[in-house]
């Protein structure tokens, strides 16, 4: 393996921000720090959200999150949604037009920390949006049931909808009908996602244009996602598109629509 050692790592799913309460791991997850984990494990970039998101405000965190990550070039910001948007219209569309005019191209929610239901009778004008624009939004496994996603996916079948952290459950058996069902349902393979042959064979039934590349910051070891992918016994094509391609070609893509 040691040709795919040399590969692009994009991580899509780091966490910056001081939290309330320390970590059990000990660890202050900084910008300084994260670049430092990144360093550490030859990644490239890292698609980044911000901590006061949820702990303080959404739209305060998204302003926070461009001024720690300014002069920064590897580090890919990600704007937090809410179905109402913010003020003084609170139109999603008009948060979205002022995100993609900052040059952020990556969204992401967090329905429960936001008090949300995030089907579509509640959410619907923000995924419309994003679907229109073509933007990935990023959701946190733990945030959505299998229920949740069905319906946000049938109801929006062009949305980029990317599943972060998703556990070691085997063979899942939510999320293998869900991919069956839905083609634009993307996931990310970071530390948590340890199943035994579980990437190849996803690539196997799928292919691999449907999958990207975590680090598990700060909660995770970061080693353990990209040992999981380098090792995977996936072939050198379909590591790249995990590795970095496939989070690539959403972005490029992203506000295309408008």
């Amino acid at each position: 393996m040691s040709e795919t050692l040399a590969l692009r790592l994009i991580a899509c799913d780091p966490v910056v921000g001081l939290p309330r309460v320390p970590m059990e791991n000990g660890a202050r997850p900084t910008v300084d720090d994260l670049l430092l984990e990144m360093a550490r494990l030859n990644i490239g970039a890292a698609v980044v959200r911000h901590r006061a998101c949820f702990d303080n405000g959404p739209y305060f965190g998204n302003q926070v999150l461009l001024e720690e990550i300014a002069g920064h070039p590897g580090l890919i910001p990600a704007w937090v949604f809410t179905p109402d948007g913010c003020e003084p219209d609170f139109d999603p569309r008009r948060l979205l037009a002022e995100m993609l005019s900052r040059g952020v191209r990556v969204a992401w929610m967090y329905p429960k920390e936001h008090y949300y239901s995030p089907r579509p009778w509640c959410a619907g004008p923000m995924y419309a949006a994003l679907q229109a624009a073509r933007v990935p939004l990023l959701v946190e496994y733990d945030q959505v049931s299998a229920d949740d996603l069905h319906e946000i996916c049938a109801a929006y079948p062009e949305l980029r909808l990317v599943l972060l952290n998703a556990p070691r459950l085997g063979r899942n058996r939510l999320l293998y009908p869900l991919l069956d069902l839905h083609p634009n349902l993307h996931m990310c393979f970071g530390p948590l996602y340890s199943v035994h042959e579980g990437i190849v064979d996803l690539c196997r039934r799928y292919g691999a244009r449907r999958w990207v590349f975590g680090m598990g910051y700060p909660s995770a070891e970061g080693g353990a996602g990209v040992t999981g992918l380098l090792y995977a016994g996936l072939s050198e094509a379909d590591c790249r598109a995990i590795a970095h391609e496939n989070i690539e070609r959403l972005l490029s893509e992203s506000g295309g629509g408008l």
